[in-house]
């Protein structure tokens, strides 16, 4: 018995250390700031042993990156590193998450970014009049499964159709995959809906209701806190249905 646990501790070790040797070999490999680019137009920026891609030019610019600098480098090598989002900040310290369409995702806090796995993540300072120029657009995320929600106030509102996801006006290359435990951080809430009036809607099915007093609002269990304030172009484009009594 002493001997088959013996066997099992050394295996693990083995194992443990050879995933060690090669996470070295392949971060000394690339420098920290090195920009890599495959067989195909992608580019990633290296940093903290992680391969963040660029996705377009307005990024690349954002970032203050040099085209001279960008090291044609095998598919196979590429892949070995792990990736990476990017994730900036301007000068009042806001984060934002690139979405692969270049789209500039706000995250709230540091609960959120934690949640989403990034705490350990590089974060450059960007100009802010360069960060002010790119889209910007909710943090909108899913796990493993076809769900999909926007997070607010570190909580994670479920959209519960694609009709309602068009009418918000929001597009899927916003939408960050993340991994499912990391989804699980995330306290779930129903998706609640005011434009620039004091109505509140709860987002169900493919329309809005309305939640027609305060005292059923909080005898549902919602949090004001919860509450999505979006313009009232995106409200008027959601069909209503019954009010909520």
């Amino acid at each position: 018995m002493y001997k088959t646990i013996n066997e099992y501790t050394l295996k693990i070790f083995l194992i443990t250390t050879l995933l060690f040797l090669f996470v070295v070999t392949v971060r000394a490999q690339f420098e920290e700031g090195s920009l890599l680019r495959g067989s195909k137009d992608a580019v990633y920026l290296v940093s903290n042993g992680r391969a963040h891609w660029v996705p377009n030019e307005n990024i690349f610019n954002l970032l203050s990156l040099n085209w001279n600098k960008v090291k044609k480098t095998s598919d196979k090598d590429i892949a070995k590193i792990p990736k990476g989002r990017i994730v900036v900040k301007g000068k009042n310290q806001t984060l934002y998450i690139i979405a692969e369409n270049g789209t500039a995702c706000k995250v709230t806090n540091e609960i959120t970014l934690k949640a989403l796995g990034l705490r350990n993540y590089s974060i450059w300072s960007v100009p802010d009049e360069k960060l002010l120029k790119l889209p910007q657009r909710p943090l909108l995320v899913k796990g493993s499964d076809p769900s999909i929600y926007i997070i607010h106030n570190s909580k994670a509102c479920w959209i519960p159709s694609e009709s309602i996801f068009k009418a918000l006006g929001y597009d899927m290359k916003t939408v960050i995959q993340i991994p499912d435990k990391e989804m699980m951080q995330f306290p779930k809430e129903q998706l609640l809906l005011r434009g620039s009036n004091d109505k509140i809607y709860r987002a169900e099915n493919d329309k809005k209701r309305w939640v027609t007093t305060a005292a059923l609002f909080t005898r549902l269990g919602y949090d004001w806190n919860s509450v999505l304030t979006v313009s009232d172009a995106q409200l008027k484009n959601i069909p209503e249905g019954e009010p909520v009594k």
